[in-house]
């Protein structure tokens, strides 16, 4: 007990009241943390049920809720009644069950798919209802898993493991079918999609409970709704458990049955090359050209985007004294990296170290292991990683620039040629591959706005092969920064965000920067198959001592009064759900928000 209580003064000397108040809340939310209980605080009220049921608004559509039956499943059976059941209790009374898309539906009519079996709690149709009152055509929510336990004469429902997703992103739908088990979308945009895909004939309701056929269906709806899809941040879905059926097959060698392991992983095979012929066509149907692969996670895909051209790259890379640093990064550039047109560009900040400038000597012919180096000056006195950054950028003769810092040594050879992949699609302004630490932990897996007050990496500390919550580690998805210790972004796209800002001379200048690269109509993408390390310190975290608090400070404070709306809203491509105070997707157990971020 004494050394918790002296960690804990520890604590409160170095990161101060707030940070200690707010670690304190969280310990104790963590320890009293019960799943059920809280997902029972979250419904409405019956004050609130009440007054949902007696709500008339003109424009809240009628919505027809279609339930979806596996093949083999009794028709109306058991786990039809069970979902049939909760949607008689559903708050919102402009509902009513539907079996197929006819003539009398209405193109603006909600269609809710829904799976025999799952429950809505009595709000879920009422929250979709409303999240669409914006003009958008798709809506879905978040969702978890039940099962039935016995509580003497009664059954009892347990609740676990909450899919708590982020707003719509087409990048991470391609990556892995995350929209889950209650999908809405209006009808007019669906019979577009079934007319697609099925031809003047229409698309039979069976046909959807197919996994594979589901998803194609979502991802063409989606689309169609030019990206006006809501996302309702509650658990609004209870998804039954579902047992894959397994198919008996006989083995090659005498003829035994295959082991239910066996099965299963060549089960998973089949729905996987199921899933990947539904990309491949929607490749096609976009007119893309692109290789799809299995991604590192179950259900989990990777696209690597074909492009004509082959670009240069320039990669700029500040540096202050360290040659040997410096050194060990240009090796590792120069002797694995398979892309062939690369220039480097090394930018020198008031070096003092003999050494560096010897090096420098060597590179005066303008080459290093057979590729274009340059050293320019930043003439300027102090540090400025923002000018530093956007003096090297102005340098560069190439069309896409990759930040890197000094300290970062690559590890997948195509490394390049994996963020090129994504950097040059439409509208991608930078990309982000995954980093490492030495020992070949993650260092970072994009950054997400409102950690730890304002903005902070992902992931640190986890496993590299660990997919992570709901694959986040292993897919491609948009994030609203990355971190430019190695970042590669469209030259086009920097200066029209106007650079790096010289409002943030040492910290938070990436994340600023992608905010604004935002504004400017670009995403922003992780690409987690291009993988570097990066040399800090993999015990250095967050900063958690006085002296380095104090030196991030200001702009800290700068960052939250110039992104204040953005923190308060939270970020789109983060749930509300999850905690603020940790990097691993985990849930928030009860520390307000402002506690964290002001």
């Amino acid at each position: 007990m004494t050394g918790k209580i002296q960690k804990g003064l520890v604590y409160l000397k170095n990161r101060g009241i707030r940070e200690f108040t707010a670690r304190a809340a969280e310990k104790l939310a963590d320890a009293r943390f019960d799943y059920n209980r809280w997902v029972r605080a979250q419904e409405p009220s019956p004050l609130e049920m009440g007054y949902q049921k007696s709500l008339r608004i003109g424009s809240m559509p009628k919505i027809r809720v279609m339930i979806l039956q596996q093949e083999g499943e009794p028709v109306r059976g058991k786990a039809f009644r069970r979902t049939e059941e909760t949607l008689r209790r559903q708050t919102y009374l402009n509902a009513e069950l539907c079996d197929a898309l006819t003539t009398q539906v209405s193109d603006e009519d909600l269609i809710v798919f829904v799976r025999a079996g799952d429950l809505l709690p009595p709000h879920a149709l009422f929250e979709l209802a409303r999240a669409i009152l914006d003009g958008s055509s798709c809506v879905y929510s978040d969702e978890d898993r039940y099962r039935l336990a016995k509580d003497g004469e009664r059954e009892k429902l347990m609740l676990s493991d909450p899919l708590f997703k982020p707003d719509y992103d087409p990048d991470y739908l391609r990556s892995v079918p995350y929209i889950g088990s209650l999908f809405g979308v209006k009808a007019g945009i669906l019979r577009r999609a079934a007319h697609i895909l099925r031809g003047a004939a229409g698309m039979p309701t069976a046909e959807l409970a197919d996994p594979a056929v589901y998803y194609e269906m979502t991802l063409l709806c989606t689309e169609l709704s030019r990206e006006h899809v809501a996302h309702v941040p509650k658990i609004l879905c209870h998804a039954a458990g579902r047992k894959e059926k397994i198919v008996v097959s006989q083995s090659d060698a005498g003829g035994k049955p295959q082991d239910e392991e066996a099965m299963r992983r060549q089960e998973n095979q089949v729905r996987d090359d199921a899933f990947i012929q539904v990309l491949k066509r929607d490749l096609s149907r976009k007119g893309e050209a692109g290789i799809v692969e299995r991604g590192r996670g179950p259900l989990c895909f990777h696209i690597r985007y074909l492009h004509p051209e082959s670009p240069l790259v320039s990669l700029v890379i500040p540096n202050k004294d360290h040659a040997s640093m410096l050194k060990r990064c240009l090796d590792s550039v120069c002797s694995l990296t398979t892309w062939e047109r690369l220039e480097i560009i090394i930018v020198e900040n008031n070096s003092s170290e003999p050494e560096t400038f010897s090096f420098y000597d060597t590179l005066k012919e303008g080459m290093y292991r057979q590729l274009p180096v340059r050293v320019v000056r930043y003439r300027e006195k102090g540090f400025h990683f923002s000018a530093i950054i956007n003096e090297g950028v102005r340098e560069a003769a190439g069309d896409y620039v990759v930040l890197m810092n000094n300290d970062v040594t690559v590890k997948t050879p195509d490394w390049i040629e994996r963020l090129l992949s994504q950097c040059m699609r439409e509208k991608v302004g930078a990309v982000g591959p995954k980093l490492l630490y030495p020992d070949g932990t993650v260092q970072s897996a994009g950054i997400v706005i409102g950690i730890m007050g304002f903005a902070g990496s992902m992931m640190v500390g986890g496993k590299n092969e660990d997919p992570g919550y709901m694959n986040r580690a292993a897919a491609v998805s948009r994030m609203s920064a990355v971190t430019a210790a190695c970042m590669m972004v469209s030259r086009e796209a920097f200066w029209r965000a106007g650079g790096f800002s010289m409002e943030f001379p040492v910290a938070l200048n990436d994340v600023d920067f992608c905010l604004r690269l935002g504004e400017a109509g670009y995403h922003i993408l992780f690409e987690p198959t291009a993988e570097l390390y990066h040399h800090e310190s993999a015990s250095r975290g967050y900063e958690n001592s006085r002296e380095k608090s104090k030196r991030f400070e200001n702009e800290k404070r700068h960052f939250r009064k110039k992104w204040e709306k953005t923190l308060k809203e939270g970020d789109p491509h983060y749930n509300p759900n999850l905690s603020l105070r940790t990097c691993h997707y985990e849930i928030n157990a009860g520390v307000p928000k402002w506690l964290i971020c002001g």
